[in-house]
C-alpha cells in the first residue's frame, strides 16, 4: 500500500474509495463537474474530467474500467447531459443521450449514500433547455453487459419536455444497480405522456439485472395519464429488485408502477423483495386502480412479490386481470388479493 500525491492506491494502482465492494482492476477515471476539465487526463481526483461523455470515451470495454462521479453536496456538482456537451467529445453526435455501450465498464458516485436525490447527480442543463434541443426522449441508454452502477441519482426533466421520455433504458444483460434514483418524468409534459418511463428493461431477451435499494421514480411532478415507472419488455428474464422504492404522485387512476408490454414481454421470474410502492395520497394524490399491468394474458413469465407493500391503490389488488393471473404474492397475514395493502390504523 503506497501513498502518492494523487491519493491512496492499492493493488497496483486501484484507488481506495469507500463504499465500493468490488476490487475493479481496470483504469479509474474521475469526473468532477464542479472543478474538472475535459482537457485533463482524468486519472486522479486532482485532475478530473468535467463530463461523463469524456470519461466514457476513454474507457475500454471488457477491462473493468471505472468512472467515478464526484459530487459536491449541491446541484453545482451535477453532471449535465446535453447535445452540445456530447458534440464536444464526438462531433457526429446528434443527441445528448449518454450511450453506455462498453461491457464491464462501471459508474460509481462519490457522495453521501442517501436513497433519494443523491448529490452525485446526472441531469440536463438548468434553466431553459428543452427535450427538442436535447434531441431525444431517451436520457441514458445501456446496451452493455456486466456493468456496476452505484450511488448516484438522475433527474430527467426539461424546461419543456416531450413524448416517450425515458430516463434510463437497459437493453444489456447482467448489470448491477445499487442505491440509484431513476428520476424520470421530471417535467409536466413527460408526466402527461403515456409513453414516458423512469426505467425500461429488456430487448430481445436481455435482462438478468439486479437492483438493490434503488428508487424508481419521483413524486415532485404530478403524473396525469396512464404511464409507468418501470416497463418490462422484449422477453426480459430474471430481474430482481431488493428493497426498492417506487414513489409517485398520481392525479390519474391509471398511473402504473409496473408495466409488462406485449406478448412474451417477460420470461421466467421477476422478483420484488421487500419493495415499497408509494403514491402521494396525503399530498393530493389519486388512488391507482392497479400497481401492475400486463398488456397480454400470456406474458411468458411471472412476478413474485415477496414482503412488499403499497400505499394509494384504490382496489387493494396488486394488478389488473392479466397481472394478477401472472403474479404470486407472499407476506404476513396473507389474503389472496389484498396482501401488502398498507392500512391506516384509524
Amino acid at each position: 500500500m503506497t501513498t502518492v500525491n494523487d491519493g491512496l492506491y492499492q493493488y497496483g494502482g486501484m484507488p481506495v474509495t469507500p463504499g465500493i465492494p468490488v476490487p475493479f482492476t481496470g483504469t479509474w477515471f474521475w469526473v468532477n463537474p464542479a472543478t474538472g476539465a475535459d482537457g485533463n487526463d482524468g486519472l486522479s481526483p486532482q485532475y478530473p474530467f468535467a463530463t461523463l461523455y469524456k470519461a466514457l470515451s476513454r474507457m475500454t470495454a471488457g477491462k473493468n474500467d471505472v468512472c467515478v462521479l464526484v459530487g459536491d453536496g449541491s446541484t453545482t456538482g451535477t453532471a449535465r447531459l446535453s447535445l452540445a456537451l456530447a458534440q464536444s467529445i464526438d462531433s457526429s453526435a446528434t443527441t445528448g443521450v449518454l450511450n453506455w455501450n462498453k461491457n464491464a465498464c462501471h459508474l460509481i458516485g462519490v457522495t453521501a449514500p442517501t436513497g433519494v436525490a443523491q448529490r452525485a447527480r446526472i441531469a440536463p442543463p438548468s434553466g431553459t433547455y428543452t427535450q427538442a434541443t436535447f434531441g431525444s426522449g431517451n436520457f441514458v441508454t445501456v446496451s452493455a453487459s456486466g456493468c456496476y452502477f452505484s450511488n448516484f441519482s438522475l433527474f430527467h426533466g426539461f424546461s419543456t419536455g416531450g413524448t416517450n421520455q425515458i430516463c434510463w433504458t437497459d437493453t444489456g444483460s447482467r448489470n448491477y444497480y445499487d442505491n440509484i434514483q431513476f428520476g424520470g418524468m421530471g417535467d409536466a409534459a413527460s408526466a402527461a405522456d403515456t409513453g414516458s418511463r423512469c426505467l425500461k428493461i429488456g430487448s430481445g431477451g436481455s435482462g438478468e439485472h439486479t437492483f438493490h435499494r434503488c428508487t424508481i421514480g419521483l413524486d415532485t411532478v404530478t403524473r396525469s395519464v396512464a404511464n409507468a415507472s418501470l416497463e418490462l419488455a422484449g422477453g426480459t428474464p430474471r430481474n430482481a429488485f431488493y428493497n426498492c422504492i417506487f414513489p409517485m404522485l398520481a392525479s390519474n387512476a391509471g398511473v402504473l408502477s409496473i408495466l409488462a408490454t406485449g406478448a412474451a414481454a417477460i420470461d421466467r421470474w421477476h422478483l420484488f423483495d421487500r419493495c415499497k410502492f408509494l403514491n402521494g395520497m396525503s399530498s393530493t394524490g389519486t388512488a391507482q386502480t392497479a400497481i401492475a399491468s400486463m398488456t397480454s394474458a400470456s406474458p411468458g413469465g411471472y412476478l413474485m412479490m415477496d414482503g412488499c407493500s403499497f400505499v394509494g391503490n384504490a382496489s387493494t389488488n396488486w394488478g389488473d386481470a392479466n397481472a394478477m393471473a401472472n403474479m404470486y404474492v407472499n407476506g404476513g397475514s396473507p389474503t389472496a388479493a389484498t396482501n401488502g395493502n398498507a392500512v391506516n390504523p384509524t
